[in-house]
């Protein structure tokens, strides 16, 4: 018996990180490890003076977290997203937008020719954003509340070089988790869930500002089978939208630099002209060389 335990362990070390026991929740664990970006500037879009799960009064991307396990990918966007149940008809609301770039080509600048999965959910009101050189989007996923408080929606499009890619609508679950989303086409079983009782982080204004120590925010579980089966690094780049994706706030991750407000017009915004990087990377788990796994098995076995 101690003869397995003692394999299992080894073939753990040597095959890298052990399947993730994340569970999507909206709540940051430990899994995640130290965070990838982190936010610099205050919200131009409204701080939260409270917390409630499924309810905010403001926008903030404070941190991102992500890693790759199990063939997953895993992002953690703690801060908050607008949802207020009370404001003009059916709400007010932000969603948040991620860009991925997965693999070679895509698009630096967003074409007039990407899915419109719905009035609200169009990828061509973003038409003429520009990314950082070097990023090339991929893929587009987003996630906010418009019907039925406190469901979250979310959606998916895929976008090629040339444009014409396939957008659907992934489904709706409840804030706080589980992730699973339900009624929509969700071939890879995308999950994602938001909690949103932050009420640190960031302030509100066009500031420096520091978005470390928030624990709850959006939460991802991307099979990486939905975003092209990547072996190498993934970039992402994530974005605080108006509801009808027109028009961007000042929440970015990677982060503006401070003093910057809100961006405005989605297709006017060029972020290679902007200071810094606009996205952030995720790498999968280092395989440790044959010699050095070799001289630990030794060691267990001494």
């Amino acid at each position: 018996m101690k003869t397995r335990a003692l394999l299992l362990a080894a073939s753990l070390i040597l095959s890298g990180r052990a399947a993730s026991a994340v569970t999507v929740d909206g709540r940051l664990e430990p899994d995640y490890g130290a965070a990838l970006s982190s936010q610099t500037t205050q919200t131009n879009n409204g701080d939260q003076p409270f917390g409630q799960v499924g309810v905010s009064f403001g926008s903030e991307l404070d941190e991102a977290y992500g890693f790759i396990s199990g063939g997953v990918l895993y992002l953690f966007l703690s801060g908050n997203l607008m949802y207020d149940p009370g404001a003009e008809f059916l709400g007010r609301w932000n969603p948040l937008d991620l860009f991925i770039d997965s693999m070679p080509g895509g698009q630096n600048q967003l074409l007039g020719n990407n899915p419109s999965i719905e009035s609200l959910y169009d990828a061509n009101q973003m038409a003429g954003l520009t990314f950082d050189g070097g990023f090339g989007a991929d893929y587009w996923l987003s996630c906010g509340t418009i019907y039925f408080h406190p469901l979250l929606r979310a959606y998916y499009a895929t976008l090629p070089t040339a444009g014409g890619g396939v957008g659907v609508y992934l489904g709706y679950g409840p804030a706080g988790g589980p992730g699973t989303l339900s009624l929509g086409t969700n071939a890879d079983g995308i999950m994602v869930t938001i909690d949103d009782r932050n009420n640190g982080g960031v302030s509100g204004g066009c500031g420096a500002a520091s978005g470390a120590g928030v624990t709850t925010g959006v939460e991802w579980a991307i099979p990486l089978a939905a975003i092209g089966n990547p072996t190498g690094c993934v970039k992402v780049c994530a974005i605080v939208n108006s509801q009808d994706h027109a028009n961007i706030a000042n929440q970015v991750l990677g982060p503006v630099p401070p003093g910057t407000c809100n961006l405005g017009a989605t297709s006017a915004v060029n972020f290679a002209s902007i200071s810094g990087d606009q996205f952030f990377t995720v790498c999968p788990p280092a395989t440790p060389a044959r010699a050095t796994s070799w001289g630990l098995l030794k060691t267990i076995y001494r």
